[in-house]
């Protein structure tokens, strides 16, 4: 149960993420798979941002 509330809070902390705080960590990292990592997270943000537009249409 306590593996499932960390889980939740690693989403609640992705939900505070920008698509700039994400394209710093790309920025750090320090490996390849890293960098996909925050890009796919990066990726989502955009995508959710996007879903938001086009509902206000």
């Amino acid at each position: 149960m306590e593996k499932i509330n960390e889980l939740n809070n690693l989403y609640d902390e992705f939900l505070k993420c920008s698509y700039w705080d994400l394209k710093e960590l790309f920025k750090k990292a320090k490996t390849k798979e890293e960098q996909d990592f925050y890009m796919i997270l990066s990726n989502m943000v955009l995508q959710r941002e996007q879903k938001k537009v086009i509902g206000k249409q």
